[in-house]
């Protein structure tokens, strides 16, 4: 069972007290690192938070090497394997993850090449936030391309802040579709659409808009190491996403975010978080900065971190 919640978000404590057994958030669902409750059971498999993004494992590749080793041992009943699965987006890596889910035996194969390579690729990409340097010509990158595009075109439509929990659920059963066909070699490719468009930044970033679904992939290649994308929703608020490509980087994104709800409405801060290398604003809780206040509140924060 798949359950979709548009940018619902909610902790440890109050998912044992509400879940019923056989229940797993993935991917920020439930705040914090991944974690097992045999007494549900219940599960948290999540990279978001609480975590060194690089080090941790992508969401997907958490669920397929727990299938492999004994998920199903536990979280089965008297009918066979069972979990109820909680999902608050419908990207990549929450359609992966309830694909291998869903299709359990398939998963738990270990001798399925394609779906290995998928995963592993996915992992990469989401782990880094798209900024991972594989080659603009690799085929698995049009593959990944035809794969996502139903999500890709919800994200970029701008259909995706709808919140719309059928729609949701209606993109991530059409990717499923998708890496079933990819799994059965009869998976397609299609071109990468690798556009976007520098609006602005500071030393060491850039902000952007992106206008193709793979601009990632270019951007780093470009030798851009640090970026904000940022994207008007219908209702004129923005949303951002903020990225360094390894904890290496010199561009302080808790700090940033610290400072950007310091400086929101009592009623919206907390609104900004994420990893040490990738987070942004809640969908859902709309934030009163501008393009010109997010440069100046990062542009101000790199220069005060080049003096502690």
């Amino acid at each position: 069972m798949l359950n979709v919640r548009p940018g619902f978000v909610t902790d440890r404590e109050r998912y044992l007290r509400e879940a019923p057994p056989f229940s797993v958030a993935i991917d920020g669902y439930v705040r914090g690192g991944p974690w097992f409750d045999e007494n549900g059971p219940r599960q948290n498999f999540n990279h978001h938070e609480d975590v060194p993004r690089l080090e941790t494992r992508a969401t997907c590749a958490q669920a397929l090497l727990n299938v492999r080793q004994g998920f199903f041992d536990t979280f089965r009943d008297a009918h066979g394997p069972r979990v109820a699965v909680d999902a608050n987006d419908c990207d990549q890596d929450v359609a992966l993850t309830w694909f291998l889910f869903s299709t359990s035996s398939l998963a738990r194969t270990v001798s399925q090449p394609a779906l290995n390579r998928l995963v592993g690729c996915v992992d990469l990409m989401d782990a880094t936030g798209g900024a991972y340097p594989f080659p603009e010509d690799a085929p698995i990158l049009e593959e990944m391309a035809w794969i996502f595009d139903p999500y890709v075109r919800f994200r970029l439509s701008g259909e995706i802040d709808k919140m719309d929990a059928a729609s949701y659920r209606g993109i991530i059963e059409a990717v499923c579709r998708r890496i079933g066909d990819y799994v059965n070699g009869r998976g397609r490719s299609k071109p990468l659409e690798l556009g976007y468009d520098t609006i602005g930044g500071g030393s060491g970033w850039i902000m952007v808009r992106e206008t193709g679904g793979q601009a990632r992939t270019k951007m780093f290649a470009d030798g851009i190491r640090a970026f904000v994308s940022v994207r008007e929703t219908a209702h004129g608020s923005l949303v951002a996403t903020f990225c360094r490509s390894g904890p290496h980087v010199r561009f302080p994104i808790q700090r940033i975010f610290a400072r950007l709800n310091a400086e929101e409405p009592a009623d919206l801060r907390g609104a900004w978080g994420g990893g040490d290398t990738i987070g942004g604003n809640h969908r859902v809780r709309r934030t009163t900065h501008t393009l010109a206040s997010l440069t100046r509140c990062v542009n101000e924060e790199i220069a005060a971190s080049a003096t502690r």
